[in-house]
C-alpha cells in the first residue's frame, strides 16, 4: 500500500469493472472536462488545475480542456464561446439583494440571448453566512430576462444550476410583470420564505413574444422527497426544519397556480431545477424544458472529441446521489463508456458507493474517514493546488495492478 497523507484518499473501481486500456501504458491525449466544485474552484479553474497535475506527471501528454457543465455554472460562457456570439452585461441584484454587475450573452445567430442563473443569483456570489433559501431570491435572473425581452431578442434560454434559491421562480415571473398576492392583496416577498404567504397570482396584461428554454438535466419534481426543497436546499444552508417549511412552500405555490392559472406542471420533470425555477419558467413562461447536457453535447461536437483522446476525466466538488440525477459528470461518464474510452473522475468528496459510480476510477479530496480540511478554510488558490496534487499522484500510480482495488497517499 502507498504511503498515507491526511490530505487525499484515491478510490478506484470494485473488482467487477473492466479492467482500463490504459493499465500499462501512459494517454497520450487526455480530455478534460470536470464541472464546476461548489463554492471553491470553476470548471475551468478545475481543468487548469488538473492539467497541471497531469503534465508533471505525463510531460508528453496532449490535453484538451472543457469547462463542463449541463446548464448551470459556464453554461452561458460556453453556449456564447461555441457559437461565435458575444458577451453582455447589465447591473442588477444578486441573490441577497446586493447590487453587482451580471453577464449574459448573444449567441452567434444574433436572436437568441442566453442567461445563466448563476451569473446574479448563484450560490457562489454568497458568503456562507448569507446563504438561507428563505431569504434569497432571483430577481436579479428575472430582470436580466426583463432586459432581454425588451432588446427584442425572439429566444431566450435559461440556464438552471447553482442557485442559492429555493423559492419557485416567482421573483423570474415577477420581472415580466406577474404579481404574487397575500391574503390582503398585498405583493408577497419574492423568495422562499414568501411562499407561505401566497394566496393569489395576477398574470401580466401582456406576456413577452420570445420563446423560452430551460436548459436543465435536473429531473426532480417541484416538491415532495425528491423535489427543490428535499433534494438541493440543503446545499444552500437549510436544516430540516427550514427544508419542510420550504417544502410545504412549494406546494402552496403548485396548488395556487393550478387555481388562477390552470397550470400544472409540478411533477414535470426538471420542475425542481434551481430551487423550483424550472417550474417558474414552464408555469409562467410557457418555458420548454431541453437537457443542459445534451445541448452542450451537440454544439462542441462532444462525441467526436471523445473520440480523438485516449482518456476522458471529469469531476466535481461532491459526487452524491444528486450526480445521478442527471448531472454533467455522470452523462459524461456514461457518453465516454458507451464510446468505449476510459473515464476517470476527480472530486472533492465521493457520497456513493463505489459500485453506482459511472467511472473507471474516481479520486477523492476527501472521504468520511479521512475528511481533510474544512472547504471553507481553504483560499481558492489552496483548493485548486490540492486538486492538481490529486492528478498527479492518481496519474503518477500508473501502471496499476489489476489486483490493487484502493490506494490512499
Amino acid at each position: 500500500m502507498a504511503r498515507q497523507s491526511p490530505q487525499t484518499a484515491i478510490t478506484s473501481m470494485p473488482k467487477d469493472r473492466k479492467k482500463s486500456p490504459l493499465s500499462d501504458q501512459q494517454p497520450l491525449r487526455v480530455l478534460i472536462a470536470p464541472d464546476k466544485f461548489k463554492g471553491t474552484l470553476t470548471s475551468e479553474a478545475a481543468a487548469k488545475a488538473i492539467e497541471r497535475g497531469l503534465r508533471r506527471a505525463w510531460p508528453q501528454v496532449q490535453t484538451t480542456r472543457l469547462a463542463l457543465t449541463d446548464g448551470g455554472e459556464g453554461f452561458m460562457e460556453l453556449m456564447v464561446r461555441q457559437t461565435g456570439g458575444r458577451f453582455l452585461a447589465a447591473q442588477t441584484f444578486d441573490a441577497r439583494f446586493r447590487p453587482c454587475r451580471a453577464k449574459w450573452g448573444a449567441l452567434g445567430n444574433g436572436r437568441t440571448a442566453v442567461i445563466g442563473l448563476t451569473s446574479a443569483s448563484g450560490l457562489a456570489q454568497l458568503p456562507a453566512h448569507l446563504r438561507n433559501p428563505e431569504k434569497t431570491t432571483n430577481l436579479g435572473t428575472g430582470q436580466l430576462i426583463a432586459l432581454a425581452v425588451r432588446r427584442g431578442y425572439r429566444e431566450i434560454l435559461v440556464g438552471l444550476g447553482g442557485s442559492a434559491t429555493n423559492e419557485g421562480g416567482i421573483s423570474l415571473a415577477a420581472a415580466i410583470g406577474y404579481q404574487f398576492l397575500d391574503r390582503n392583496g398585498r405583493e408577497i416577498s419574492l423568495n422562499g420564505r414568501g411562499l407561505a404567504k401566497l394566496a393569489g397570482i395576477i398574470p401580466p396584461q401582456k406576456m413577452p413574444m420570445a420563446r423560452f428554454v430551460v436548459a436543465t438535466d435536473v429531473h426532480n419534481p417541484l416538491f415532495g422527497p425528491r423535489g427543490a426543497a428535499h433534494q438541493f436546499a440543503p446545499q444552500k444552508g437549510a436544516g430540516v426544519a427550514m427544508i419542510a417549511r420550504l417544502d410545504a412552500g412549494l406546494r402552496r405555490l403548485a396548488r395556487i397556480v393550478r387555481r388562477d392559472l390552470g397550470r400544472d406542471f409540478a411533477n414535470q420533470p426538471g420542475a425542481g431545477a434551481a430551487g423550483g425555477c424550472g417550474y417558474g419558467l414552464m408555469a409562467f413562461f410557457h418555458a420548454k424544458r431541453e437537457n443542459g447536457f445534451q445541448l452542450v453535447r451537440r454544439l462542441t461536437g462532444l462525441d467526436a472529441l471523445i473520440r480523438r483522446h485516449d482518456l476522458v476525466i471529469t469531476g466535481e466538488g461532491c459526487f452524491d446521489r444528486t450526480s445521478l440525477l442527471g448531472k454533467a459528470p455522470a452523462q459524461l461518464g456514461e457518453l465516454a463508456r458507451r464510446l468505449n474510452r476510459p473515464v476517470w473522475a476527480f472530486c472533492g468528496r465521493v457520497d456513493l458507493p463505489l459500485a453506482r459510480c459511472p467511472f473507471d476510477r474516481i479520486a477523492a479530496l476527501s472521504t468520511r474517514q479521512n475528511p481533510g480540511p474544512p472547504p471553507e478554510s481553504l483560499s481558492p488558490a489552496q483548493h485548486a493546488k490540492r486538486l492538481e496534487q490529486l492528478a498527479y499522484r492518481v496519474a503518477s500510480a500508473l501502471p496499476f495492478d489489476a489486483k490493487l482495488r484502493t490506494l490512499i497517499t
